[in-house]
């Protein structure tokens, strides 16, 4: 009969702690906190003090034991979330460009009527699974039609994790991306330019290929370099030439208004295919040939004056004022036709006159040697040059109204000088 009432008495006291009775979840609980059932079970000694503390003791450890156990579950992981739809948004980026404007010219230029145009129309979408790759997609809707797709490339930023202590840093893409050859290739469309054209030559080109690029060194002597192989061919899809393209460059801040920068591309065996760099617009091979491939070099220098954060673009510069200017020379090697080659260069100038208004001028050129003559420009002429005088005013942080005023001036070796004069009027926006 004891044994039975011990027993009912441990399991009235385990049945109070678990309800929660106050001062039974506390061990070493004073007895006046406790339960009076609790207290008359101990004063008629079917359960003595010492039990009742061991009791709660037992229980104070166990819920010891459960409260860890919840705080390590609650814990955030580590691990990155793999990227599903429910949550890939959110790695989506998504910015791009637009320009529109008039454009007049004189009779024999393209709008001797004038014309409503959307010259320059860009949307690019970047999804970043990771903090090393990012997918970069871009698609070209000049003219108010979808052309292509000009970037596709994979961009890995680091991706072999070099010590930060090295004095060498390395990034690669990977797919159809624009080529580092010059320095108005990353500013040559009517929204990041000063002005709405461009320079005579516009030596630019997107292709398929693998690229690196970093810094080397460390300090005023630190070289940004780059260093791309590239199918060469114009156009997208399947490569039908053996023989690949190169382009490199390097360059230096010696100061810190000082940029400079030099730039190499070749070609390799092109056979009848177009090239993908454009100088002046001459793409094709030269006039019949059967065989032939293209080497283009650049030299590049910038000065800032008051040096404000923002390099580039142009239009956007926040420095007082700037003075940039390239030279650089092409050849044409052919088989079956007359070789083709020639030199270029532009200086450029552009000055805040006031913090929303600024004043930009351009002189560029393009010529050829021996009097040959090609389509430079949609013109077939042995020389041309370009004068534009503009400016921008900034109607807000990221759209700018755009007025130019360009005189070409061509040698047709065989003929006179076309009347090509150029008006341009032009809002340019980014987003």
């Amino acid at each position: 009969m004891i044994t039975r009432h011990r027993g009912a008495a441990f399991l009235t006291v385990l049945t109070l702690i678990t309800l929660g009775t106050p001062g039974l979840f506390l061990p070493g609980a004073q007895a006046a906190e406790r339960d009076p059932l609790v207290k008359l079970l101990i004063k008629k000694g079917v359960i003595t003090e010492g039990e009742v503390r061991e009791m709660e003791g037992e229980l104070a450890e166990e819920q010891a034991k459960e409260a860890a156990k919840k705080v390590l579950e609650a814990k955030p992981s580590t691990e990155k979330p793999r990227i599903e739809l429910p949550n890939a948004l959110s790695k989506l980026k998504m910015k791009g460009r637009w320009a529109a404007g008039f454009f007049k010219s004189q009779e024999a230029g393209s709008f001797p009527e004038g014309s409503f145009e959307v010259p320059e129309a860009k949307l690019q979408f970047a999804f970043q699974p990771d903090d090393t790759y990012t997918i970069i997609m871009r698609g070209n809707f000049n003219n108010a039609t979808f052309n292509n797709l000009d970037y596709f490339y994979l961009d890995a930023k680091d991706p072999f994790k070099l010590p930060k202590s090295w004095p060498l840093t390395l990034d690669a893409r990977f797919g159809r991306f624009k080529l580092a050859l010059g320095e108005e290739t990353w500013s040559n469309n009517p929204v990041e330019s000063a002005l709405p054209s461009n320079s005579a030559s516009n030596v630019a080109g997107s292709d398929e290929g693998l690229q690196f690029s970093g810094k080397l060194g460390k300090g005023w002597s630190a070289l940004n370099w780059s260093a791309a192989v590239s199918n060469g061919t114009t156009g997208t899809g399947s490569d039908t030439t053996q023989a690949k393209a190169f382009t490199g460059s390097l360059g230096i801040n010696p100061i810190s208004p000082l940029a400079l920068s030099a730039s190499f591309h070749t070609t390799g065996s092109l056979k009848q295919q177009a090239a993908e760099v454009g100088v002046a617009g001459l793409t094709g091979r030269p006039g019949s040939a059967t065989n032939w491939r293209r080497t283009v070099w650049e030299l590049d220098g910038r000065w800032d004056f008051k040096k404000g954060k923002t390099l580039n673009p142009p239009a956007y510069t926040d420095s007082q004022a700037y003075l940039r200017g390239a030279f650089g020379a092409f050849n044409d090697d052919v088989t079956g036709a007359a070789e083709r080659e020639g030199d270029y260069g532009f200086i450029e100038g552009l000055v805040n006159v006031f913090p929303k208004v600024y004043l930009a001028a351009r002189y560029s050129r393009v010529d050829l040697d021996s009097k040959q003559t090609a389509s430079l420009n949609s013109v077939t002429a042995n020389y041309y040059e370009r004068y534009s005088l503009g400016g921008g005013y900034r109607w807000s942080p990221n759209t700018i109204l755009k007025a130019e005023y360009s005189v070409n001036q061509e040698d047709q070796v065989t003929g006179g000088d076309p009347k090509d004069d150029l008006l341009a009027l032009v809002i340019a926006s980014q987003f």
